[in-house]
């Protein structure tokens, strides 16, 4: 155990001493001759009583269970105030799962993007222990945050990104324009099958593709071709398409297209708009099996003054119940 605020019994010490010197030259200064003791004649006879005696005895040891119980409050007092703590290291359990956010930032994309940040933002709080990659792409795909387990870290990110799309910042688009046209889907999935690190560990890989599926271009990959590349290495692929009306009457041939692909990977594909997606595409990526694997140590430091609390609520009725009985 260890003292967080360790000055703080320094600083009551000094506190202390203070107030004993100050009481010192006070009572020094008030003492004089009318102070003096007026003797008593023959007071031996008094104080040589039995009873006077076991009175006596009884008062001093009173006193002294005061004095000894306000020590301990005094003590108690000191010690929380320094905030007694103890530091172990924990090394908690991730679940082997990796997901990479892949979103199109073209310009058919640019009013759905605040929106799919926002969902992704969702997944990220249902998740507990995975890991996740923001991969955005246009002409090129640029890696916005590697795969972490770091969650603050990824919604100041999301944060971040958000404020970017509602502004006049256009921080988000660099990097993205080395290509041949733009929201370059194929491209845009193939890279992201890429950002996937240690390929030689069993680990569930997902990808929640983010895209209207527009392309305007020519793209290395096709979509069926990148959709290929993922399902070579074993990766789902789930997708989120704002520009489905949700209804399958209305499924025009790029969002078939789309559909296709995500189905063939082993994934699923939603509509945006459809108040399933979030929790369809956590319950599938969480229904794939997963081992716990060790993650970072972390210093923990946990507050632990209930044994001192204890011992000064003790001491204080304590105090309270030799205080009555002297009076008495």
């Amino acid at each position: 155990m260890d003292l967080i605020f360790w000055w703080m019994p320094l600083a009551w010490i000094a506190v202390i001493a203070l107030a004993v010197i100050v009481a010192s030259a006070l009572r020094r200064r008030r003492r004089g001759p009318d102070a003096a003791s007026t003797p008593i004649a023959h007071s031996s006879r008094f104080t040589g009583l039995p009873g006077y005696r076991r009175a006596l005895v009884r008062y001093r040891v009173l006193l002294g269970a005061m004095a000894a119980a306000g020590v301990v409050l005094l003590l108690g007092a000191i010690v929380v105030s320094a905030r007694p703590a103890v530091t172990s290291v924990r090394q908690p359990d991730l679940n082997s799962r990796d997901i990479v956010l892949c979103l199109d930032v073209s310009g058919s994309m640019i009013e759905y993007d605040a929106e799919l940040v926002s969902v992704f933002s969702d997944l990220v709080d249902e998740f507990d222990g995975e890991r996740i990659s923001l991969v955005v792409f246009n002409a090129s795909a640029v890696t916005y945050f590697p795969l972490t387990s770091d969650y603050d870290y990824v919604r100041a990110q999301f944060d971040t990104l958000r404020e970017q799309f509602a502004g006049d910042e256009l921080d988000f688009f660099d990097g993205t324009f080395f290509g041949d046209g733009s929201s370059l889907v194929g491209d845009g999935l193939a890279a992201c099958s890429l950002r996937f690190d240690t390929p030689d560990q069993e680990r569930s890989r997902s990808i929640v593709l983010a895209t209207d599926n527009l392309v305007v271009g020519d793209p290395i990959f096709t979509l069926p071709e990148a959709g290929a590349l993922a399902g070579e290495r074993d990766i789902r692929v789930y997708g989120l398409n704002p520009g489905d009306a949700n209804s399958k009457e209305y499924l025009d041939e790029l969002a078939v297209e789309f559909e296709n692909v995500v189905s063939d990977s082993g994934g699923a594909y939603f509509a945006l708009a459809d108040p399933e997606a979030v929790p369809g595409i956590v319950g599938r990526i969480e229904a794939e099996q997963a081992a716990a694997i060790p993650g970072a140590p972390q210093l923990i430091r946990e507050d632990r003054p209930e044994g001192f609390v204890v011992a000064i609520g003790v001491a204080m009725l304590a105090l309270l119940a030799f205080a009555w009985r002297v009076e008495r």
